[in-house]
C-alpha cells in the first residue's frame, strides 16, 4: 500500500492518495461489467481524460478521447485530480470513450419531494376535494423528502424512511408514496445499479431490490436518472451550516 500510495502521489499528484486508492481498490468487480475504473490525473479536460486504472497495476496513466462523449452529453460530472471515474470505452476504437461518470460526484445525498394522496377508505369515497375538512386539505400540501445517500465502497442509505406514525383520523386519511429503500450501489456497464440484499441461512447474498438507471444529468446540485418506467430528478441535499454559539 505504501508503494501504491507513493506512485499515485507522483502519477496524479492528488491530495489524499491513500484514501483514494483504498476506496477504489475496494470496488466490487461484477461479472460481465466492461466498465473501466480509474482515478483522474492531471491533464483532464473537455477533450481527453487522463486516468490511472484501479486497482493500481503499476502502469503509467492512460488517455482516452471524450470529445464525442461530451458532445452527446455522455460525460457526467467534472473530473478533478484524484476523483474516481467509471469509463465505457468504444468497442471499435480503443482510444475513445463513449461514456464517463465521475463517480466521486455521485457520492452525496440526493433527494426529491413527494406529496400525499387521499387514502382509499369507505368514508372518503366520492368526497370532492373541495368538501374535505381544512385539516385534511392542509395535510395534502405537506411535502416529504425522499431519496438516497450514496457513500464510499458501494454503501447506500435511504432518505425519508423514518416518520412519526399517524396519530389522528386526519393524518390517517392521507398516504405517502412507498419509498424504495436502497442499501448498495455500483456502476455496471455505465449504468447506475441501486440494490438492497440480505443473507440467507447459508450466508448467501439474496437480492431483494435491484433497480438500474441511466444517468441523464449530473451537475454539482442536480441528478437525473432514467429508470425503466420513469425519469426521476433529484437535488443535492446541502449540509446544514454550523452556527457558532
Amino acid at each position: 500500500m505504501m508503494a501504491v500510495t507513493a506512485m499515485m502521489t507522483l502519477g496524479c499528484s492528488h491530495k489524499d492518495a491513500t484514501d483514494e486508492v483504498r476506496t477504489a481498490a475496494a470496488t466490487a468487480v461484477h461479472e460481465g461489467d466492461s466498465t473501466i475504473y480509474g482515478l483522474a490525473c492531471d491533464g483532464c479536460n473537455d477533450t481527453i481524460v487522463v486516468y490511472l486504472r484501479t486497482p493500481y497495476t503499476g502502469s503509467d496513466p492512460d488517455t482516452l478521447n471524450i470529445l464525442e462523449a461530451s458532445r452527446h452529453h455522455h460525460v457526467f460530472g467534472r473530473a478533478m485530480i484524484g476523483d474516481q471515474l467509471a469509463i465505457v470505452r468504444n468497442a471499435n476504437d480503443t482510444t475513445v470513450a463513449d461514456l464517463m461518470i465521475v463517480t466521486e460526484d455521485l457520492k452525496a445525498e440526493w433527494c426529491y419531494r413527494v406529496l400525499p394522496t387521499l387514502r382509499e377508505r369507505v368514508d372518503l369515497e366520492g368526497v370532492r376535494t373541495a368538501a374535505l375538512p381544512d385539516s385534511i386539505k392542509e395535510l395534502l400540501t405537506i411535502e416529504r423528502e425522499y431519496g438516497f445517500h450514496l457513500k464510499n465502497e458501494g454503501v447506500a442509505m435511504p432518505i425519508g424512511m423514518s416518520y412519526r406514525a399517524a396519530t389522528t383520523d386526519e393524518e390517517e386519511a392521507v398516504v405517502y408514496p412507498k419509498l424504495t429503500r436502497y442499501f448498495e450501489w455500483h456502476i455496471y456497464n455505465g449504468r447506475l445499479v441501486l440494490e438492497a440484499s440480505r443473507r440467507d441461512s447459508l450466508q448467501q447474498r439474496q437480492i431483494i431490490v435491484s433497480d438500474t438507471a441511466d444517468l441523464m444529468m449530473l451537475t454539482p446540485d442536480t441528478l437525473v436518472l432514467r429508470f425503466n418506467d420513469r425519469e426521476q430528478g433529484y437535488y443535492k441535499r446541502q449540509a446544514e451550516a454550523k452556527t457558532e454559539e
